[in-house]
């Protein structure tokens, strides 16, 4: 039997996108550890580009419906993720567990965190990240934050893991590190 051809120059691929995007929605919810739920944006245009990768390449079968083959990559994309990101807190557990860092008391910290460098550091984050990070290292809970933002919750969760990321890369220069 012969892949169904799926023309994507039509615009059939973004009728596929809208017929399937809750489904996909659904399943990375179903599937993602609750706490790497920041990861949510990336898995669903992941599964999107590799989608269409494979349907510019013929190779979906047709052995099955379009939209479970969606959904059996999303599937997989966020099995894929939780297994990266359990990895990496592995890492930075072992890391952490070896002494590789220093420990503060509440003081230190404290005047660690108001420090002019830390202050320095945050002014360069970018604006869109700034704010909400701020407020993380001021010790407000995530629904505190959101509320003054007004914003989502996951919104806040990924804003702050995004700064915390654009940290390690532009200002530490540490990529993949932990």
């Amino acid at each position: 039997m012969e892949s169904p051809k799926i023309d994507l120059a039509e615009g059939s691929f973004s009728q596929i996108i809208k017929e399937t995007k809750l489904l996909v929605l659904k399943t990375i919810g179903e599937t993602l550890i609750d706490r790497f739920d920041d990861s949510t944006e990336d898995i669903f245009q992941e599964v999107y580009f590799r989608a269409y990768k494979a349907l510019k390449k013929g190779q979906f079968k047709g052995e099955s419906k379009v939209s479970t083959w969606i959904y059996t990559i999303a599937k997989n994309e966020s099995n894929r993720v939780n297994s990266k990101r359990l990895r990496e807190e592995e890492k930075a557990k072992k890391f952490l567990d070896a002494g590789m860092f220093q420990e503060f008391t509440k003081d230190e910290e404290t005047s660690f965190l108001e420090s002019s460098r830390i202050d320095s550091l945050l002014e360069r984050v970018p604006i869109v990240y700034h704010k909400a990070l701020s407020l993380y290292l001021a010790g407000r809970s995530m629904d505190e934050i959101a509320s003054e933002l007004s914003i989502k919750q996951g919104t806040v969760k990924s804003r702050i893991f995004r700064a915390k990321l654009w940290i390690r890369e532009n200002l530490l220069g540490v990529t993949n590190e932990i």
